[in-house]
């Protein structure tokens, strides 16, 4: 694999452990922006129906097929997809604010790598220039959205802020467990983008997924349809003793 391929891929397990997995990485190459992605990796996503990621995960049956990132956004784009060593697509970099709306709409943090001008002969050195979010759409200023942090303490107290990055408004309370259910009526009054969720694991982290996904369907920030596919990040591998 050549220095760029590389240094994009670098870049995107950066941003994966950043950001999330619901990220774009788009590369400015010439005139163009580009999306990558390397055929027949192992996805780091699974996906799974709501119903299942309610039970012990040694109940669960096998995920769901997840569709790479690259052809969700083709899909969504309606572009192609060229297919060689690298799946590869993208458009001219004067159309990325055309598209940019589409992709926050639907939930994905874009980052963008630009070339860098430094007026020195030789390889194009480039760099994240920008970091795109649902909750950070200036196209969409229809409603003002907000980002949703959740902190899980270990007394059953929960610290709750909402925060907006276009105008600086926050709230910040915490709340019992018990007394979870009051919270809905003040969310309901809030444009909800991204949910951040900090939690101490080291009590049973099964349970406390558990009670994050209960929390979410109780405070209608997950789909309520127990057949929708959820896609969440993959169990890394274990590594056995020889």
């Amino acid at each position: 694999m050549n220095q760029i391929p590389m240094q994009y891929f670098n870049l995107a397990e950066e941003n994966y452990s950043k950001y999330g997995l619901s990220v774009i990485q788009l590369i400015q190459i010439g005139k163009f922006y580009e999306l990558w992605h390397e055929p027949d990796t192992p996805s780091r996503q699974q996906a799974y129906s709501q119903a299942e990621l309610l039970v012990e995960s040694f109940m669960r049956s096998k995920p769901l097929e997840v569709m790479p990132s690259i052809e969700q956004v083709a899909s969504l784009l309606d572009m192609k997809i060229i297919r060689r060593s690298l799946l590869q697509m993208g458009f001219p970099t004067y159309s990325l604010t055309t598209h940019l709306s589409t992709l926050l709409n639907k939930g994905w943090t874009v980052i963008v790598i630009d070339e860098l001008v430094t007026g020195k002969s030789g390889p194009k050195q480039r760099a994240v220039s920008q970091v795109y979010s649902p909750s950070c759409n200036l196209e969409d200023c229809s409603e003002l959205p907000y980002v949703l942090s959740i902190y899980f303490s270990q007394n059953d107290l929960l610290g709750i802020t909402l925060f907006s990055a276009m105008n600086g408004h926050s709230i910040m309370f915490p709340v019992s467990w018990m007394d979870r259910d009051k919270v809905v009526r003040l969310l309901i009054n809030y444009r909800i983008r991204e949910i951040v969720i900090w939690a101490n694991l080291d009590g049973d982290s099964e349970i406390l997924i558990n009670k994050i996904y209960n929390l979410l369907i109780g405070w209608n920030l997950f789909p309520s349809e127990p057949n929708v596919k959820i896609e969440v990040m993959g169990e890394a591998p274990i590594n056995f003793p020889c």
